[in-house]
C-alpha cells in the first residue's frame, strides 16, 4: 500500500513540476544509493579509486558500454571499471537503453522531459534526439509512469554525472566544479519484447547518430545471471561473456530464449548490439566480472546476481567484409538448394553452419532470380537480422515463392532460373544527390511510411541517368510521386553490394 502512495505522489509531483519543468525525480536514493550528494560522491570517489585497468584498457576511447544496474554497494565497483574510461574523450550525448523490469506492454518509452535528477543534481534531456527517435515510429512514445520507478537507468545516472560534469574520477577532488563539462542524457526504456520494433529503435538510433554532429555515448544496462547458487552463476554469466566477446550474437539470442545465458537488459543490449554493429564497433572488451557473492563474501550463497561491465570501443576496426570465392560459391548453393528443398516439402530449409567465419556474420542480402535474362523474382533485406548463409537461405525461397509481381516458381522452371546474391554494406543516409555514382550505388529512399529501393545493378541494366533512375525509384517501388527525392523532408540513403551470380561473379565496392 505504501509503494502505490509513494507512486502516486510522484505522479503528482512531476504534474505539479510540468507548468515549470519536467523532471524525472530520484526514486531509489537512500535505498539502492546514498540519498545526500556527498555520500553518493564519497562512494562514487572509492569505487573509482579501486578500478584497476591494465595500461592498454586505461586508454579505451568508448563507443558503448554495457553497465549493471543493481543498488550500487552491489554493481557499481564492477560499473565504475567501465564509467573510468569516459574521460577519455568529450561526450556530447548519452544515449542509455535499459529494460523495464515493471511494465511490458509493447512499446518503447524515450523519457521526453526536461530533467533526469539524482541527489547531485540535474542532467538535462537532449530533446532535439529525444524527438527525432519518437518521430520515427507510432511505437516510440513517452510513458511518464514507465520511468518512475525503474532502476535500470537510474542507477547509471550518477556516474555520468561524476565522470562527465567533474573530469577524471579520482583525479580531482569531486566537490571540485571546476572544468565541468556539459552533457545530456536520452533515456529509453524497452517496455517490449518484439525484436522488430527494436530493430525499428536500432535504425532510428542509428540515423540520429549518423546525421548529429554530437559525440554521443551509448549505454546498455543490464544485469546478468540471477538468483543461482555461486559456482553456476559463475559458469552462466562466463558462458554469455564468452559469445559477446567472440560476437556470437545469434547463439546468444538463442541460448537468451533457452535459458542457458541471462541478461535481465536482453532487449536493450538486442537493440545496443544492431547499432554497435552498424558502425563496426562491436568488439567488445570484458573489463571486469564479479557477482554479489563476490561483493558480500559469500561464495556459498545459493542466490547470487551477476554484474559485467564491457566495453566496445570506438576505434575498432571494421572486419574485413569481403566474401572468397568458396563462400560465394556456398552461397550460390544453399540458394538454389533452397528453392529446390521448399518445392519439395514447402518450408524453409535449416542449412547447416558453416565453418566460414563471414557466413555466419549478420549482413543484409538480396536474392535475385533471372529465367531468360528476364527478372522472375527479387527478395531482400535492407537491415541485417541474422547469420548471412540464413538469410540467403530465406531469401532465395522468398524470391521464388513470395515475390507477388510473379507467381510461384514452378519445378519445370529451374534449369531456366540463373541466381544472383547481392550482399549489401551498412546504409549511409547522403545530404545531396550529388552524392549518388551510378552504378556503384545502390538507394533507398523514405518519406513517411513509405520506401523503395534499387539496387546498383538496376542503373547498369536499365541505362537510366540519375534523375530516371531516382524517378522510377520514388514512383515504382515507393509509390511516391516521382519527384519526391527533391523534397527537403525525404530521406535518401546509399550502400554498395558484393554481387555475384550463377556462373560468374563480380563485386561491388
Amino acid at each position: 500500500m505504501l509503494k502505490e502512495i509513494t507512486l502516486i505522489l510522484l505522479a503528482l509531483l512531476m504534474t505539479f513540476n510540468k507548468a515549470f519543468s519536467q523532471t524525472r525525480e530520484p526514486y531509489l536514493a537512500g535505498t539502492w544509493y546514498p540519498g545526500t550528494k556527498k555520500e553518493l560522491e564519497k562512494m562514487l570517489k572509492d569505487f573509482f579509486q579501486n578500478v584497476k585497468l591494465n595500461e592498454a584498457n586505461k586508454k579505451i576511447i568508448p563507443f558503448g558500454l554495457l553497465s549493471p544496474h543493481a543498488g550500487l554497494v552491489f554493481s557499481g565497483q564492477v560499473a565504475a571499471y567501465g564509467y573510468s574510461l569516459l574521460n577519455n574523450k568529450d561526450y556530447n550525448t548519452v544515449i542509455l537503453i535499459g529494460p523495464s523490469h515493471h511494465y511490458q506492454t509493447g512499446f518503447v518509452s524515450i523519457y521526453d522531459g526536461d530533467y533526469y535528477k539524482t541527489p547531485i543534481g540535474n542532467i538535462p534531456i537532449d530533446k532535439e534526439i529525444t524527438s527525432e527517435i519518437l518521430q520515427q515510429n507510432k511505437k516510440f512514445k513517452f510513458q511518464e509512469y514507465v520511468h518512475i520507478q525503474e532502476n535500470s537507468l537510474e542507477t547509471q545516472m550518477p556516474f555520468l554525472q561524476y565522470v562527465l560534469s567533474k573530469g577524471s574520477p579520482p583525479k580531482v577532488d569531486p566537490l571540485d566544479t571546476s572544468g565541468r563539462k556539459d552533457f545530456k542524457v536520452v533515456p529509453i526504456l524497452t517496455v517490449t519484447n518484439d525484436l522488430s520494433l527494436l530493430n525499428k529503435l536500432a535504425e532510428a538510433i542509428i540515423k540520429v547518430m549518423e546525421e548529429s554532429d554530437k559525440e554521443i555515448l551509448l549505454i546498455a544496462s543490464s544485469d546478468m545471471s540471477h538468483f543461482h547458487d555461486y559456482k553456476y552463476a559463475v559458469e552462466m554469466d562466463q558462458h554469455t561473456i564468452d559469445l559477446i566477446l567472440d560476437r556470437k550474437w545469434d547463439k546468444l539470442n538463442r541460448d537468451i530464449f533457452s535459458g542457458k545465458s541471462e541478461l535481465c537488459g536482453f532487449f536493450a543490449f538486442y537493440t545496443f548490439v544492431k547499432i554497435a554493429q552498424h558502425f563496426g564497433c562491436d568488439k567488445g572488451i570484458l573489463l571486469k566480472y564479479a557477482n554479489s557473492g563476490d561483493i558480500t563474501g559469500d561464495t556459498k550463497s545459493k542466490s547470487v546476481v551477476g554484474y559485467s561491465s564491457i566495453v566496445f570501443p570506438k576505434e575498432e576496426k571494421r572486419e574485413e567484409t569481403k566474401l572468397s570465392p568458396a563462400d560465394k560459391e556456398h552461397l550460390l548453393v544453399l540458394a538454389r538448394q533452397s528453392i529446390e528443398y521448399y518445392l519439395e516439402n514447402k518450408k524453409i530449409i535449416q542449412p547447416e553452419k558453416p565453418k566460414s567465419i563471414i557466413l555466419n556474420k549478420e549482413r543484409a542480402v538480396f536474392v535475385t532470380l533471372n529465367k531468360n535474362h528476364n527478372l522472375r523474382g527479387c527478395i531482400g533485406q535492407m537491415i541485417a537480422q541474422m547469420p548471412l548463409y540464413k538469410a540467403v537461405a530465406e531469401m532465395a525461397a522468398s524470391a521464388a515463392f513470395n515475390d507477388h509481381r510473379f507467381g510461384p516458381v514452378k519445378k519445370n522452371e529451374l534449369k531456366d532460373i540463373s541466381i544472383e546474391i547481392s550482399v549489401l554494406t551498412p546504409m549511409r543516409r547522403i545530404k545531396s544527390i550529388d552524392e549518388i555514382e551510378m552504378g556503384r550505388d545502390g538507394v533507398y529512399v523514405k518519406k513517411g511510411m513509405q520506401t523503395g529501393v534499387f539496387l546498383p545493378q538496376v542503373a547498369e541494366e536499365t541505362g537510366w541517368d540519375k534523375k530516371t533512375f531516382l524517378e522510377n525509384l520514388c514512383a515504382h517501388k515507393a509509390f511516391l510521386p516521382k519527384d519526391t527525392y527533391l523534397d527537403k523532408d525525404t530521406e535518401i540513403y546509399i550502400f554498395q553490394v558484393e554481387k555475384f551470380t550463377e556462373g560468374c561473379s563480380s563485386a561491388g565496392n
